[in-house]
């Protein structure tokens, strides 16, 4: 099973939420959509889903989804029956589907062990923390063999420890289980860390949909580069300064701090004049012909008030 999205649109009347967006996903991807609250993440899984009509465009599937294997959504606050145990919840979707008690309970076994819920299987929701709701969210979307898994804010009830955490496992439960998924979220290390691909959604437009690497490291806007984090802009002027012999077809270059590299040099044309210990880096703000520009490396060498060069390292 694969998805493509064409043309898809979307208005209220407050306005256009979505418009034009176009992109597809491998039978075992998983897609991240990023973007700030309110850019119409949401929605776009609801087209999805089918619980929401666009007013342009289509949501095309390579076997369309049944009744055996539907379109599943977990809800960023998950939507388990609070009357019912962890068992219960799992098993739910395979109860109406008449399936009897004995394969029933061989499944949820299954799910409860791959999810790390043996032990919690006559619990009830309210006894569980927030990654356990989550695991038993994904598990009864899981055991229904979905056709498509749409995950809507999967990381937003959850501690920062947790999160890269549940971003890892999350990946490798797509991997195992080989569902096309489709995540949209505002965390980002997370999504970098789980996806096959992102798209980028800013002001109802998909702006860039591409590999992780090539979404951070080449971002086709400032808008794009600024979303996703620090940047510096390398203006055509000072391309000779920091060693770029190609203009490359810009009048400027878009630059993660970690793109950068500090040059000792007695007399170079740039001063340090920040140095900040940021626990796996240290970041550094480099003063270069009135600008400033951030760097991320390991050296501690590098004093206040030195005169240093910069370098553009290759990608």
């Amino acid at each position: 099973m694969d998805l493509t999205l064409s043309g898809i649109g979307k208005r209220y009347r407050a306005g256009t939420v979505l418009e034009n967006i176009n992109f597809d996903v491998g039978c075992r991807e998983l897609v991240s959509i990023v973007g700030p609250s309110g850019v119409g993440k949401t929605t776009l899984l609801n087209i999805i889903a089918g619980l929401d009509k666009p007013d342009a465009g289509k949501v095309i599937f390579s076997d369309p989804p049944s009744k055996t294997h539907p379109v599943i959504m977990v809800f960023q606050d998950y939507v388990l029956f609070p009357s019912m145990t962890v068992r219960d919840n799992i098993g739910f979707g395979l109860r109406t589907r008449r399936m009897a008690g004995t394969a029933v309970r061989e499944q949820v076994d299954q799910m409860l062990e791959y999810f790390r819920l043996t032990g919690h299987g006559s619990h009830y929701p309210a006894q569980l923390s927030a990654g356990q709701k989550q695991r038993v969210a994904i598990a009864r979307a899981m055991v229904v063999n979905p056709a498509v898994l749409l995950l809507d804010e999967p990381f937003a009830n959850l501690d920062r420890n947790l999160k890269m955490e549940t971003a890892r496992f999350i990946r490798r439960t797509q991997k195992e289980f080989g569902i096309p998924t489709i995540s949209v979220t505002h965390d980002l290390s997370e999504a970098f860390a789980m996806s096959d691909r992102i798209g980028v959604l800013l002001e109802g437009r998909l702006r860039q949909y591409d590999s992780p690497k090539q979404v951070y490291f080449n971002p086709v806007s400032r808008q794009v580069a600024e979303f996703l984090g620090p940047v510096n802009i390398i203006p055509l002027d000072l391309f000779p300064v920091f060693g770029i012999k190609e203009p490359r077809g810009k009048g400027e270059i878009l630059a993660r701090p970690e793109n950068l590299a500090i040059v000792s040099r007695d007399e170079g044309p740039g001063r340090i004049t920040e140095k900040t210990f940021a626990g796996h880096y240290i970041a550094y703000r480099v003063e270069l012909k009135n600008k400033i520009f951030t760097v991320y490396c390991q050296d501690d060498n590098f004093v206040l008030d030195q005169k240093v060069g910069l370098s553009l390292k290759t990608i």
